[in-house]
């Protein structure tokens, strides 16, 4: 974060100076915990915590500025800047400091896929751009602007993930960050509890139009149904990418190469350009496509596109591939959607070879009215991807056993269990050497720990 003065804080954000208008900050905190001197603490009224709460140690530890909803007494040296809603003054905040820098910036949302592409995208303009990039998966109206806000005048490109589970969110984060490129990964039915269909789905995703510059350029996936039926009906100039034949950045040729990661061919500036991803999945090919897409955007050479997908590598919780003795563990426990975990089926099967297989799959939330189809559909992938073993953890799950079961899966080897814990002995007794186990649900599940029961004091010994 570049330095900033509390009374120019204060114009940005509509804000009453109490203290000291001169005050710099050069940081900005939301968790007294993390907080380190020079900071600005904004104080967020949250659903356990109350930020105002903590104002006091904030200015202990060191914070010369606080955004606070209620006056506090200060020292000469400090300042506190008084607002009306401490979340729409961070906010505020962010979109007047981006508005300070000469940048290009990319927005990113999509159901899934955000991360990855955002993650893709760093690596591979980094190769000619010096970037800043949204941290971990900081996307909501809290983490956006903290993102921003770590910009500094060494940076050329930002990149920034989107998240959201309601009309109107994506408008908000999009006008704060103003990009000059969006991207749409896909539509699925994440959220679809609170928005009803996959049309409001995409209804909410295309809000990223709303905060974009004049001359800015959508980049839509063309191999989803509803994205691709897009096109000619948005206002501005649309880039396609995937596999299917009419889009502009096409990709072919894919040759899974299980643990090692991805091969295909993509078409850029009329030359075949061959691509190797090093982490398995042949649905990461789209998000590399649309990390192209975005690269040619802005002229980066076909030499650095190849040298920047190279140098990916999956996120922690992500397609996390690991060895405990001679069981192989993929750890994908960060989140789940329908799309996300049959993509990970698919890459348990590509790992897996002629090893036992054993899918351990907890609930999908937030699919409201859809998620019995939804869990039984994966069941039916389950079955499909002939896969040995299917553990099933939580309400919803049983969803999964029902459709293995109805596509041929054998009974026998299934078998679902309530909540995690009472999981883990089970799995102590089927899991032998050689076997290759997928851990897959939604973040509530915390199925992690139950990688940490099972695996963890062996890893000690």
């Amino acid at each position: 974060m570049e330095k900033l003065r509390a009374d120019k804080i204060a114009g940005w954000i509509n804000g009453r100076i109490m203290g000291n208008g001169a005050a710099v900050v050069e940081k900005v905190s939301t968790d007294t915990r993390t907080l380190t001197e020079g900071s600005l603490f904004v104080a967020i009224r949250g659903e356990k915590f109350d930020g105002h709460s903590f104002i006091g140690e904030a200015l202990r530890k060191g914070a010369r500025i606080v955004i606070s909803e209620e006056e506090y007494p200060v020292n000469g040296d400090e300042a506190v800047i008084v607002v009306e809603d401490t979340v729409k003054a961070l906010g505020d905040l962010a979109r007047n400091y981006i508005r300070s820098f000469d940048i290009t910036v990319i927005g990113i949302t999509g159901s899934v896929g955000k991360t990855t592409t955002k993650e893709m995208i760093a690596q591979v303009l980094s190769t000619q751009y010096n970037v800043h990039k949204s941290m971990g998966n900081f996307n909501n109206h809290i983490g956006l602007p903290l993102s921003v806000l770590n910009l500094d005048r060494s940076h050329s490109v930002a990149v920034f993930e989107m998240g959201m589970s309601a009309l109107g969110e994506i408008d908000y984060l999009s006008r704060i960050i103003q990009p000059d490129i969006g991207i749409i990964t896909n539509i699925g039915i994440s959220h679809i509890e609170k928005l009803g269909s996959r049309q409001n789905i995409m209804r909410a995703k295309l809000e990223i139009i709303n905060g974009m510059k004049e001359n800015g350029v959508l980049i839509l996936n063309g191999d989803d149904e509803l994205l691709s039926g897009l096109e000619g009906l948005l206002p501005m100039p649309v880039v396609f990418y995937g596999i299917n034949e009419n889009c502009d950045v096409k990709g072919y040729g894919i040759v899974s190469m299980g643990e090692k990661g991805v091969r295909f061919t993509v078409n850029i500036r009329n030359r075949d350009v061959d691509i190797f991803l090093p982490v398995p999945g042949i649905h990461n090919v789209s998000d590399a496509l649309a990390a192209i897409a975005c690269a040619v955007e802005l002229g980066i050479t076909d030499e650095n596109i190849q040298k920047g997908l190279i140098r990916y590598s999956s996120e922690k919780m992500r397609l996390n591939i690991m060895e405990y003795g001679n069981v192989k563990v993929i750890n994908d426990t960060y989140n789940a959607a329908p799309s996300s975990v049959m993509a990970a089926l698919s890459v348990l099967r590509e790992i897996s070879g002629e090893r036992r297989s054993i899918a351990v799959l907890g609930d999908m939330l937030e699919l409201g009215e859809y998620a019995c189809e939804a869990h039984k559909s994966v069941g039916v992938r389950v079955a499909h991807e002939n896969i040995c073993y299917l553990v099933a953890i939580g309400e919803l799950a049983r969803d999964y056993v029902t459709g293995a079961t109805e596509a041929g899966m054998d009974k026998s080897r299934t078998v679902h269990f309530s909540d995690p814990e009472k999981a883990v002995d089970f799995l102590k007794e089927l899991i032998k050497p050689d076997d290759v186990i997928l851990f897959k649900g939604s973040r509530g599940m915390q199925l992690d720990r139950i990688i940490e029961r099972i695996f963890e004091p062996a890893k000690d010994n």
